[in-house]
């Protein structure tokens, strides 16, 4: 903030007609002189504290600022749409209030040990959480994306509104993700497909035809059987989610969980179709799904939706943020 300096007075030239204090004479008592001094001395105190006051180049902390100013840049708490008061500069990145993001947190580990790392934005009861990665290095751009959003809401809180909380698990499949950015980094470490391994219509097995059928992938030797699955359904369950997005790749469009559609779940599926040019309903690829992420989260009271991206290889982060801002301020 810039202060202006203010200039030293200049002394104006003496009235003639004004009459000087004269110098103390032997005939004035020590006590009278100190007495006058002292009344200046209070004169000038009075003076000194009616003069406006502020601030000093000298005076980095703002305690000479007028009653009522504040610095810029110096974030309060969240305001009712959520945006946090007192940003210099809303258009760019903004200081989260303290508090507002943790992580990554570690909700549990893959088979081959890695660390499934679980990112929290926000401070509210009203609880959102998106998960990328589930195919693993396959669908690498969607733990990409995960990673683009996870910069992005830190940089730019005020996106949560004041009412929710938001978590953001960027890689559910880690293993995948190490293995290859082809088919082989699709399934866990097991060869199991995490998509498949959910308690909701799992089966060993399902008819190939119109389905993913590159290489060899099962279920799990039956629902929850693989770790990464066993975590995040525990940090689910402890968390009270609302609402939930599963990003996949590529096309097809939006797919509502639960079979049949739960209704929530198609209303959430259609808020992000209007946004997107991610298709709801999605197409019909004639593949049977079982034991589907979405579905177990339906089943569970979630609205829940797949969210599949255009290619291989694009986040698509410009459409995906208005499907974040869409997502965080919908509601049931």
């Amino acid at each position: 903030m810039h202060r202006r300096r203010v200039a030293p007075m200049k002394t104006k030239p003496r009235d003639p007609g004004h009459r000087r204090v004269p110098t103390p004479r032997a005939g004035i008592s020590r006590k009278e002189t100190v007495a006058a001094g002292t009344a200046l001395l209070v004169l000038a105190a009075a003076l000194a504290a009616c003069a406006p006051r502020s601030g000093s180049p000298d005076d980095p902390s703002g305690s000479m600022r007028p009653a009522g100013s504040s610095r810029a840049g110096v974030l309060g708490p969240p305001s009712e749409d959520g945006t946090p008061s007192g940003s210099a500069d809303p258009a760019g990145p903004e200081p989260p209030p303290y508090g507002f993001a943790s992580g990554p947190e570690v909700i549990g580990r893959s088979v081959e040990g890695r660390p499934l790392e679980m990112y929290r934005f926000g401070f509210g009861p009203v609880s959102r959480l998106i998960v990328a990665g589930i195919h693993g290095g396959y669908e690498w751009n969607t733990i990409a994306l995960g990673h683009e959003l996870i910069e992005y809401v830190g940089d730019h809180p005020g996106v949560v509104p004041a009412d929710v909380t938001l978590f953001l698990l960027p890689a559910l499949n880690p293993d995948g993700d190490a293995r290859s950015h082809s088919f082989e980094g699709r399934a866990n470490a097991h060869g199991v497909d995490l998509s498949r391994n959910w308690d909701s219509g799992w089966r060993t097995d399902w008819p190939r035809a119109g389905c993913w059928n590159h290489l060899p992938i099962t279920a799990g030797s039956h629902p929850a059987s693989e770790p990464e699955v066993k975590a995040l359904s525990a940090f689910i369950e402890s968390h009270d989610i609302e609402a939930l997005i599963s990003y996949h790749s590529a096309a097809l469009g939006i797919f509502a969980g639960g079979q049949p559609a739960e209704p929530e779940s198609v209303r959430l599926a259609e808020a992000l179709a209007a946004v997107t040019p991610y298709p709801y309903p999605p197409l019909d690829g004639d593949c049977a799904f079982t034991g589907q992420f979405t579905d177990w989260a339906a089943d569970h009271g979630i609205a829940a939706v797949d969210v599949e991206l255009t290619n291989h290889t694009d986040t698509d982060f410009e459409i995906n943020l208005r499907v974040l801002k869409v997502f965080l301020k919908w509601r049931p």
